[in-house]
């Protein structure tokens, strides 16, 4: 048998080993390494600052160093890269580090279960997080630093999403249905972009009280209303002529995504907008990685359900639910896809 090539062996390395990325991530994340190097550090006085040990701070650094994070200068001075300095400082307005504490305490622990969730055909990642409500979403609802962290996490993900605000056909809509809209961050950065949209935002009572809080920070209340609805059995608030889900479908079974396609239609009045915004993945179904990540989420602890569907399943179920797609807006770089339906 032919001895492997060298990129036959970098790359079988780089899927066993890829996790330690994410963990030198989460790690330097959890210590406040780059806050801490960006008010001043050396080699010599990192170790103390951060109250650690100088030989695990040593093997810290190493992997920092080889993720590009950070540049040690011959004087022995650290510097954050600029993309550390964009991305992962917590005061930032760019922050991802919400999002990497998200990936670290939530997806990276549950998805360890996904060998047994794929034997047992259940989110068995579930049994990280106590309570005996069958997905995340709900024993998430009875801790509240949970959900915290996650929502927190999701805001800082969205934020770094811009292709889903420039979509022309918002400016035909005079108040929109933003369902399951969590913390109100999509809500938010609409209101900002559309001087014209009004946003009612439904999701679980758990959420809606930070919703709320987040809106009237910003001083929105006058534009963003928020209502404590079931998405599946509730009534939906009416009055309104468009209607969002952003990072929601994808979490839920075809079955269930038909279903809400149905709702929806029964709601909105001929002419009005349907707004997408999802994971999706390759139309091959062969990537990318966000969509590969999320999609092993969803089975192993969100849901059970679920997937980074491509936008074909999207439009067909749109088509059956009585909707015309007019509109679709590609973010291949980052695994989504936006669709407008009327």
């Amino acid at each position: 048998m032919d001895e492997l090539s060298w990129e036959e062996w970098q790359s079988l390395c780089e899927m066993m080993n890829g996790y330690i990325k994410t963990q030198v991530l989460s790690s330097a994340c959890d210590l406040g390494v780059f806050d801490v190097i960006e008010r001043g550090a050396t080699l010599a006085s990192l170790p103390r600052q951060l109250e650690i040990d100088e030989h695990g701070c040593r093997v810290l650094l190493l992997g920092l160093k080889h993720l590009k994070l950070i540049n040690v200068g011959e004087t022995g001075k650290i510097e954050n890269a600029p993309l550390t300095r964009r991305c992962l400082l917590r005061g930032s307005a760019q922050s991802m580090v919400p999002f990497v504490h998200l990936n670290d305490k939530i997806q990276h622990r549950a998805c360890l279960h996904f060998t047994q969730a794929l034997r047992e055909g259940r989110n068995a990642g579930l049994d990280e997080f106590p309570g005996d409500t069958p997905t995340l979403y709900g024993r998430m609802a009875a801790n509240p630093a949970l959900e915290r962290l996650f929502h927190e996490g999701m805001g800082a993900y969205t934020r770094l999403s811009p292709r889903m605000m420039a979509i022309e056909e918002f400016s035909d809509v005079s108040r929109l249905l933003d369902v399951g809209g969590g913390d109100g961050t999509n809500a938010i950065r609409l209101c900002e972009r559309y001087p014209s949209v009004r946003v009612t935002l439904i999701d679980l009572p758990s959420v809606i009280e930070k919703a709320r809080a987040n809106i009237a920070a910003r001083g929105l209340e006058e534009r963003v209303t928020c209502e404590a609805v079931d998405m599946f059995t509730d009534p939906w608030p009416q009055g309104c002529d468009g209607v969002i889900f952003s990072h929601v479908l994808e979490i839920f079974s075809p079955e269930k995504i038909q279903f809400l396609y149905r709702k929806t239609r029964a709601y909105l009045a001929d002419g009005g907008h349907l707004f997408v915004w999802s994971l999706m993945c390759d139309p091959d179904e062969a990537g990318g990685l966000q969509s590969v990540k999320s999609s092993l989420y969803f089975v192993t602890v969100a849901s059970g359900q679920g997937m980074a569907y491509p936008v074909r399943d999207h439009t067909t179920w749109l088509r059956d639910a009585g909707f015309d797609v007019v509109s679709e807006y590609d973010a291949r770089t980052i695994d989504h896809c936006a669709l407008v339906a009327r």
